[in-house]
C-alpha cells in the first residue's frame, strides 16, 4: 500500500489529544454525578448506565478520526492485472472501381458507399495494426502498401473520386492475387514479425465478375488460411452504369454503358459470388448498405474475431480512500447514535 497525500499524517497528532480531552470529559461527568447523588441510583436513570460505554463512543470517535486522516493520505494499493494482449493485424482492402461502382442506387454512389465504410475501419484502427489499399478494375493496382499510417489512404479516395472514364471490366481474380503478392512480399520482408501477425482481406465489391478467372486464386487464399470478409454493394433494383462523367464521382453522368440496341445497361448487386468467397475461407459477408451490418463487421474484424497472442501482466494502483471514509463515517454514525 502507498500513500499519495502524505501531507495529511499530521492529522493524527491531534489523536492524543482528543484522547486526553475525552477522558478529562468522561471523568469530570462521573465525578459530578458523585456529587449529585448516590451513583447507582444516577446509573438505573441515566442514558449513559454503563460507565464503559462513554470510553467505546469515544473509541468511535477516536477511530472515525483516525481513518478520516487515513482516508485523506490518499491510500492505494498496487495490484497484478492480466490484460489480453490482442493479435497485430494487416488489414488489406479490396475495393472495386470498375464503372458498375459508380452507379448510384446507393448514397452517394457504390464506390462511394465503400470509401466511407474504409473511412469507419480507418478511424477504429488499433495502434497495433497496418492497413492496406489495392484497387481493381480488369487489373489490379496497389495505392498503398502496409501501413501503420492510413490516413493516407483517404488521399487516394481524392484522386479516384476525380475519375472521368473509369476503366471497364471487374476481375476479382486479379485483385487475390497482387493481395496474395502484397503479403509475401511483407513475409520476406520481415519474416519474423510476419509470424506474429494476423492477415485479413476486406473485399469491397458489387459482385459483377466479369473475368471468371477466381477459382485458382481463391484456392490459394484459402490454403494460406487468409479469411475474406466480404461487402456487399448495390441493391436488388441495380443501377444505370455510368461510363462517362463530368467532375468525377459526383459529378453529371455524360454517357451510360448500353446495349447493341442502345437500350442503358442495368447492373445488380450479384451477392452470390460475395457470399461464396467469403465462406470458402471463414470470413463472412455483410450487406454494405446496412449500417447494422457494417458495425457487426467492425466489432468482428478489429475486436471479438481477434486472437489474443498472449496476456500481459500490469502494474495497476487501485484507490482505497472511498473504504476508509465510508469506516470513518461508520464509526462517527455509531457514535452519535450509542
Amino acid at each position: 500500500m502507498e500513500f499519495a497525500r502524505q501531507e495529511y499524517f499530521w492529522l493524527l497528532l491531534v489523536v492524543p489529544f482528543v484522547i486526553l480531552l475525552w477522558g478529562i470529559g468522561v471523568w469530570h461527568q462521573r465525578r459530578m454525578r458523585i456529587r449529585f447523588g448516590n451513583i447507582d441510583n444516577l446509573e438505573s436513570i441515566s442514558r449513559i448506565s454503563w460507565s464503559g460505554r462513554a470510553w467505546f463512543r469515544g473509541l468511535l470517535f477516536v477511530g472515525a478520526l483516525t481513518l478520516m486522516a487515513v482516508g485523506l493520505a490518499y491510500p492505494r494499493a498496487i495490484v497484478r492485472e492480466l490484460r489480453a494482449v490482442p493479435t497485430p493485424t494487416d488489414l488489406v482492402f479490396l475495393m472495386d472501381i470498375s464503372p458498375s461502382m459508380y452507379g448510384r442506387d446507393m448514397d452517394p454512389s457504390r464506390l462511394g458507399r465503400a470509401e466511407r465504410i474504409i473511412q469507419r475501419f480507418i478511424y477504429l484502427k488499433q495502434p497495433q495494426d497496418r492497413y492496406g489499399l489495392i484497387v481493381f478494375n480488369w487489373t489490379s493496382v496497389v495505392l498503398s502498401y502496409m501501413t501503420s499510417d492510413p490516413q493516407s489512404i483517404l488521399l487516394y479516395f481524392d484522386y479516384l473520386n476525380q475519375e472521368d472514364t473509369p476503366e471497364p471490366g471487374t476481375n476479382v481474380g486479379s485483385v487475390l492475387t497482387n493481395a496474395m503478392r502484397l503479403v509475401a512480399a511483407e513475409q520476406k520482408f520481415d519474416p519474423g514479425a510476419a509470424k506474429t501477425r494476423r492477415v485479413v482481406f476486406v473485399l469491397l465489391s458489387d459482385g459483377d465478375d466479369t473475368a471468371h478467372e477466381l477459382e485458382r486464386p481463391l484456392a490459394d487464399v484459402v490454403k494460406s488460411g487468409i479469411k475474406i470478409y466480404t461487402f456487399g454493394l448495390g441493391t436488388s433494383n441495380g443501377s444505370y452504369v455510368p461510363l462517362v462523367m463530368a467532375g468525377g464521382l459526383n459529378g453529371q453522368v455524360v454517357k451510360y454503358l448500353q446495349r447493341e440496341g442502345g437500350t442503358r445497361l442495368v447492373s445488380k448487386a450479384e451477392m452470390k459470388t460475395m457470399r461464396a468467397i467469403s465462406e470458402k475461407t471463414g470470413g463472412r459477408f455483410f450487406r454494405g448498405e446496412s449500417d447494422k451490418q457494417v458495425d457487426q463487421a467492425m466489432e468482428e474484424i478489429l475486436f471479438t474475431g481477434r486472437p489474443v497472442a498472449g496476456f500481459q501482466s500490469n502494474a495497476v494502483r487501485k484507490d482505497l480512500y472511498i473504504y476508509f471514509l465510508m469506516a470513518a463515517f461508520a464509526c462517527l454514525v455509531a457514535g452519535i447514535f450509542l
